[in-house]
């Protein structure tokens, strides 16, 4: 197991444009020795105006413990990983859909890739198959359990997979992405 990222706090603002549609993303993320909290929206005009935010609580290795998704005008979505990798909704319904999946992945965002790469912390060459949380956003929210791939190409880039979706991700320091090859490229 890779073990290059820090435990350290962590303190990131960070930006993001979109490369193929008109969008920006802004988030605010803080790590510490109890947990990792992203809170970040997402405006894009992508098929139509959209506004996103999103709060994900983690534990300190990155393992996710609750989604916040609040879509501009259309209900929120609540989710919440309970012990043997159970979700719930907010009314404490459970998904049984989504069981043993850790991660999520938010389709408008690049953060979300972060979970996965710091959570696992890859080798250099080695590879994870990995089930994950799915959140579609384009035509409200839809929530699906997907299966997906990670390999450590290098120091700096990931190859990502899911479905017939293939992009190599460079990432800094901190396993935040720089550059999503045609979708999305760091500002700050």
């Amino acid at each position: 197991m890779f073990t290059g990222y820090s435990a350290e706090p962590l303190t990131r603002d960070v930006m993001w444009t979109a490369l193929s549609w008109p969008a920006i993303e802004h988030l605010d993320l803080r790590a510490d020795r109890s947990s990792v909290v992203a809170d970040a929206v997402v405006v894009a005009l992508d098929g139509r105006p959209t506004r996103l935010g999103y709060r994900i609580v983690a534990a300190p290795d990155w393992t996710v413990r609750r989604l916040e998704l609040r879509p501009h005008g259309e209900p929120d979505l609540v989710l919440e990983r309970r012990a043997g990798d159970r979700w719930y909704d907010g009314a404490g319904v459970e998904r049984h859909e989504l069981a043993g999946c850790v991660d999520v992945d938010i389709a408008l965002t690049p953060f979300t890739n972060t979970l996965p790469i710091r959570r696992v912390g890859l080798a250099a060459g080695d590879s994870a198959d990995l089930r994950m949380v799915y959140v579609q956003v384009e035509h409200g929210l839809d929530v699906i359990a997907v299966d997906q791939y990670y390999m450590r190409l290098g120091a700096d880039t990931y190859r990502y997979r899911s479905g017939d979706f293939t992009a190599d991700l460079t990432v800094d320091v901190d396993g935040l992405v720089i550059d999503y090859p045609g979708l999305w490229r760091r500002l700050v």
